[in-house]
């Protein structure tokens, strides 16, 4: 059986991320720029044609989302087509093989996001209006915790802990920002059975639906809009 061609293009489009991240400014970073492109559009509509090549897919997907959220709306569309393309591989096969997400990406984003609020929160207290450095000093702040705070919006749990860690921090920050929060767990928690684990549980290739798994092969999955 011939090697899934999305392995291929998840392969190029690391390398090409990578040499991206090192060019030097100017035509070798237009042209890095250029080919990154090139293979993302790739790995977003090569299709699928194993289940491990869809498993790889999803794992290479989170990693470049949680790598790049800081230029999400830079990357539109192509930003939402990878997170639908995940959503898609889920609906279509109800599989994930265990630890396919390593640690929760949820962790991350939440200890960058409470620790810029808290810095914000300081800069906040200790404030002196009729200083200039202090007044600089508090915007800053206040930036870098909204940019946390849309990456944070932007991830979703994918683990029990992961979403009782999101809950706790919506406790905490509430009263600033509670109805964004609420969504946000509602948004994690949509179209699963609540007596199940967040993520379904391995299922053999074989138990897929043929649709679905036809559906796959066929790379449709990468054709649908960010999801709501």
């Amino acid at each position: 059986m011939p090697p899934d061609p999305i392995l291929a293009a998840i392969a190029d489009h690391r390398q090409a991320w990578d040499a991206f991240q090192v060019a030097p400014e100017g035509e070798d970073s237009v042209n890095a720029c250029c080919e990154m492109a090139d293979a993302l559009d790739a790995v977003l509509t090569t299709p699928c044609a194993t289940l491990p090549g869809a498993l790889a897919l999803v794992r290479h997907l989170r990693w470049w989302l949680v790598e790049e959220i800081e230029f999400a709306a830079d990357y539109q569309p192509a930003y939402g087509r990878a997170e639908a393309r995940i959503a898609e591989i889920f609906m279509l096969t109800g599989v994930v093989a265990p630890g396919i997400y390593g640690a929760d990406p949820i962790f991350a984003v939440l200890d960058a996001a409470n620790a810029a609020e808290g810095a914000h929160l300081t800069a906040c207290e200790t404030l002196d209006e009729a200083d200039d450095a202090s007044t600089r000093a508090c915007n800053a702040a206040c930036e870098r915790a909204a940019t946390a705070r849309r990456g944070l919006m932007r991830t979703l749990p994918s683990t029990v802990g992961g979403l009782r860690a999101l809950a706790c921090h919506y406790v905490r920050w509430g009263e600033t920002w509670a109805e964004d929060g609420f969504l946000h767990i509602a948004r994690s928690l949509q179209g699963h059975d609540p007596e199940m684990a967040i993520w379904p549980s391995l299922r053999a290739e074989s138990a897929m639906p043929s649709a679905a798994w036809t559906t796959i092969r066929s790379g449709s999955v990468a054709c649908s809009g960010r999801p709501a």
